[in-house]
């Protein structure tokens, strides 16, 4: 598997980081549900810390919740649109999750939709859980194998996402009880696989991993015809396959 180049993810998502707000779907519908799974768990909180808080989504929702200190984190503050401009009260912390330092006695850590760009899960589950006070939260959502598993099936690249038993079992071997977990899939329909690739660029997502080939004419057209292969009344489908799971530092 070729390295991610985060340097690349940055640039790619503070480039399209309007565009998020309008496709981003799917994310968003991801954040509201976990937001309101939270909220099941505990309403209040006094200090919370956010990984890959992009622009905002879960972020707003959570910030009225948050009695004392509210952290977010991303690559770069050009990935955050005018979250830090409209909630000025927000402490931004900048750079890459999996090398900098947390901030330490949360009662609440979350992330949505960004653990799929890390490499070194264990690590920075460890992380987190020190970050963490006692009986601590963690809530997260992340990607499934069955995300955007046509794009898969035809590069034979992609990011590589876990199961859910996998993260769970990651979990507990560090010091956390899994309160709940789940998953679905949903498939959005677009009318060709070069609308497809539109709407993953509009979310700052290329869906694959660093390649070399270079998206000529030759190259999208082959791709067309193949994704042609999983259509449905004159529409094709991409995946999505969140995963769900909230837990407790023992």
């Amino acid at each position: 598997m070729i390295p991610l180049d985060k340097v690349k993810v940055q640039q790619r998502f503070g480039k399209n980081a309007g565009n998020y707000q309008q496709e981003a779907a799917v994310q968003k519908m991801i954040c509201e549900e976990l937001y309101q799974e939270i909220l099941l768990v505990n309403q209040h909180f006094e200090n919370s810390f956010e990984i890959g808080c992009g622009c905002g989504f879960l972020t707003e929702q959570l910030e009225k919740h948050i009695a004392h200190k509210n952290t977010v984190n991303d690559l770069h503050k050009n990935c955050t649109y005018h979250l830090l401009d409209d909630y000025p009260q927000l402490s931004f912390l900048e750079g890459d999750a999996e090398k900098i330092m947390f901030p330490e006695n949360n009662d609440l850590v979350v992330s949505s939709s960004a653990f799929q760009w890390m490499e070194n899960l264990n690590g920075l589950i460890k992380k987190i859980n020190h970050s963490l006070s006692m009986d601590g939260l963690f809530a997260f959502s992340t990607f499934g194998k069955k995300n955007y598993q046509q794009i898969k099936k035809i590069t034979g690249s992609g990011l590589l996402y876990h199961d859910l038993n996998h993260w769970i079992t990651l979990l507990e071997d560090n010091n956390f009880e899994v309160i709940k977990s789940w998953e679905w899939t949903k498939d959005l329909w677009f009318n060709s696989a070069t609308d497809v690739l539109k709407h993953i660029k509009k979310t700052g997502v290329n869906g694959m991993q660093q390649t070399k080939e270079v998206w000529n004419k030759k190259r999208l057209a082959a791709f067309n015809v193949s994704y042609n292969h999983f259509s449905e009344n004159n529409q094709v489908p991409l995946t999505y396959h969140p995963l769900f799971i909230i837990a407790k530092k023992k």
